[in-house]
């Protein structure tokens, strides 16, 4: 229930987090009565990590801080969209009128593999699901993942021509014999049963079987058909028992169906890219299977980060996994994902988000904006949001948090004005061909400073800018301008502006401390050519993972052009998203080095022009370079002022993530268990920190964490939304249960 009383919240910082805790603590009836809320953000724009801008003097054309795609299992974050898309009710005809209009479906991939120094697509067209992301409707169990993860296997094996139908007899007298080998030992020990189980199936039982079938089979033979006899035993299995032993005794029987792939095909993986890619897909899959029973995974409801202190990789390799499946393509690609190269994930976390990115999506497995972020998701925002009462205050930067004396609560917000605006209103957005964008610079005529602001050519948003501030500072106060603070500034920023509530939360400051953060950087190109103008012979568009570091993802989001508003001369055929992680070389400074973006970027562009020199031709080998196949022909970048060779590059778009607002929140084993809720502060009472650094359904870097953690403020502090589908509570922390 709400509180009673009107209380002012102060949150801080316009990401994604924020804005969902905005949006719901404004959303129920009445909430008017009950809340003043404001919003205080550096720069001149929402978005943090998820921020873009439109950059008025190339074409309006899009700058994204990276890629950004919703995944089909995110129903708190498209449930989100839908009533925002509902709320804002643009008309029929307008440039994404609705949430159907702002997302469409993506369904191929391709994950990059490495043989014998060769590059090589894996292409993947993921069949459509029933239903649409954000129905939430209930997941799989943890025995229904096993289930279908078994299915697979009988799938992939027919693929491979080795199944048939000859056995069925067989299978269904193997069934009934474990069933009756398991009922006779009702007072042995669990493993013991177990062995008795597997030694059944593996002996006399077997032969017995064969012999009463009208053709001679060898238990050798036999094998690759133990797979119908774990299926059909796995529908028997009480999932909610642990002490079931058919939950290990289907383990046993799919791990020897690998085994007897592997027997089969361990010769010859590098010889036939199908029978590799099958063998480490029944590899993985078996390796799942086998740890999920293991370590109790597979109830109703299982607690997936009780295993987050380990690597995923070094997990599926203890439950037998080979390193050729612990390092293949579609592994590689799932680790960029969550930006993981050159780390580990959690195996709890990982092993989650790759069950619920394969089985728990709805529609199409990707769904791609049809603008940029800052277009599709916080532009709408702020329009609905300002519309209901939120009050936004942009070029206000936070500094300090100053603690009481007691250090229970949150005595000050210490804030420095970059610029005023004239008249004291800045409108944020501007019209592109019908759709409010954010600009990629500020609308320096609406700011009193703004000509001095432009020829400095400082970046507001620059955490270590030279700007010196032209408004004076602003001290909110405990009691007076706000009752709540909503700190949505990242985490990463926390030791900046939070260094106080550190000191008087020790689990506040274990989580700053070990919940890591990276850097990462992006390229957009715009190409002359269409895809098949550049050479790829795969399915377009797609979206390709594992590939050469360090710009190992591509998407081709060549549907962007049409937002932009290119010259018809100069109008781009292709245009390239490219991401990965950035190694940090050096810790984040204070904010007096001035020095650091500088360098930073200058790494950015050296990565960019590295790649581009030594991988771009693999993936368009007609735009690569006569005399080096392995190197882009600058000549196919599009530039407006035609430069010759390699200063082509200038007219294209590099990123940085390089502030601590927009680091990237990694989940590294043994991370997981430090983070807390939102409303989790270690007794400070009038604290709320959001982000995809908290405690969540999911705990690794992505929107949908982001607005779980945003709706789970929300519900922290009004009682709504009721329910957060997919979200997860903790059980327990370092310092003992929450």
């Amino acid at each position: 229930m709400p509180p009673q009383g009107k209380k002012r919240v102060a949150i801080l910082g316009g990401g994604v987090s924020s804005m969902t805790t905005a949006f719901y603590l404004s959303s129920y009836p009445g909430w008017k009565d009950d809340w003043e809320i404001d919003v205080y953000q550096m720069g001149w724009r929402l978005g943090g990590k998820g921020a873009s801008g439109r950059n008025r003097k190339a074409s309006q054309r899009i700058e994204e801080h990276g890629l950004h795609i919703f995944l089909g299992f995110y129903d708190n974050a498209f449930r989100t969209m839908q009533e925002l898309y509902a709320e804002l009710a643009r008309s029929p005809g307008q440039p994404l009128a609705t949430w159907e209009d702002a997302w469409k479906p993506q369904d191929y991939v391709a994950f990059m593999e490495k043989v014998k120094g060769e590059w090589k697509p894996w292409e993947v067209n993921f069949a459509r699901r029933p239903g649409l992301p954000g129905d939430a409707s209930a997941p799989l169990t943890g025995w229904g993942y096993v289930q279908t993860m078994l299915s697979w296997i009988a799938e992939w094996l027919q693929q491979l021509g080795f199944l048939s139908d000859k056995n069925d007899q067989i299978v269904d007298r193997l069934v009934g014999e474990v069933d009756q080998t398991r009922r006779a030992h009702p007072g042995k020990s669990g493993e013991w049963r177990v062995q008795e189980v597997v030694r059944g199936i593996f002996a006399g039982v077997l032969q017995r079987v064969v012999d009463g079938i009208s053709y001679v089979a060898s238990l050798t033979e036999l094998d690759n058909q133990l797979i119908y006899a774990a299926i059909r035993l796995a529908a028997t299995v009480d999932a909610a028992d642990d002490s079931d032993t058919r939950h290990s005794a289907v383990g046993e029987l799919v791990r020897r169906v690998r085994d007897w792939v592997w027997a089969r095909v361990a010769t010859r993986i590098d010889e036939n890219d199908n029978w590799r890619r099958l063998f480490v897909l029944i590899d993985l899959t078996t390796a799942a299977i086998n740890g999920m029973i293991h370590d109790d995974l597979v109830g109703d409801d299982p607690y997936w980060f009780k295993i987050d202190d380990q690597s995923f990789r070094s997990w599926i390799m203890k439950h037998g996994a080979t390193e050729i499946t612990a390092r293949c393509g579609p592994i590689e690609a799932a680790y960029a994902l969550a930006f993981g190269e050159k780390t580990e994930l959690g195996a709890g976390t990982a092993m989650h988000g790759i069950l619920l990115l394969l089985l728990g999506y709805k529609g199409s497995i990707f769904w791609e904006m049809q603008a940029g972020m800052g277009d599709t998701i916080f532009a709408p925002f702020y329009e609905v949001l300002r519309r209901r009462g939120v009050r936004f205050h942009f070029f206000h930067r936070v500094d300090r948090l100053e603690m009481s004396g007691d250090g229970t609560r949150v005595a000050k917000i210490h804030i420095g004005r970059q610029v005023e605006p004239e008249g004291g209103t800045y409108r944020p957005l501007v019209d592109v061909k019908g759709l409010p964008s954010w600009p990629s610079e500020p609308l320096y005529d609406q700011l009193v400073d703004g000509d001095d602001l432009e020829a400095s050519g400082c970046d507001l948003e620059d955490w270590w800018t030279t700007w010196t501030d032209k408004g004076a500072p602003l001290v909110l106060e405990d009691g007076t301008h706000y009752d709540v603070v909503v700190l949505g500034t990242a985490i990463a920023t926390f030791p900046y502006i939070a260094a106080e509530v550190m000191d008087a939360s020790r689990p506040f400051k274990l989580m700053t401390e070990q919940v890591t953060t990276t850097q990462t950087q992006a390229m957009q190109l715009w190409f002359k050519p269409d895809l098949e103008g550049l050479g790829w012979v795969g399915c377009p568009p797609p979206i390709v993972g594992a590939y050469a570091l360090w710009m190992d993802t591509w998407a081709d989001l060549s549907h962007l052009i049409e937002r932009e508003d290119w010259p018809a001369e100069q109008r781009p055929g292709n245009l390239a998203y490219l991401v990965s992680r950035m190694l940090d070389d050096e810790p984040m400074p204070p904010r007096s080095d001035h020095g650091y973006t500088r360098r930073q970027h200058a790494r950015v562009r050296a990565n960019a022009l590295e790649w581009l020199a030594q991988h771009a031709g693999t993936l368009w080998p007609t735009a690569a370079d006569k005399h080096d196949p392995r190197a882009l022909n600058w000549w196919f970048l599009v530039d407006p002022l035609e430069r010759d060779g390699a200063e082509r590059f200038e007219a294209q778009y590099i990123r940085g993530i390089l502030n601590p607002s927009e680091r990237y929140v990694l989940s590294e084993p043994g991370t997981t268990k430090y983070r807390l809720r939102p409303n989790e502060t270690g007794g400070i009472f009038n604290l709320i920190h959001v982000g995809d650094h908290t405690f969540t359904g999911v705990n690794a870097g992505c929107v949908e964490a982001a607005v779980q953690s945003g709706m789970a403020a929300a519900q922290s502090l009004c009682g709504y939304p009721a329910v957060i589908p997919g979200d997860a509570l903790p059980r327990s922390g370092p310092w003992g249960d929450r």
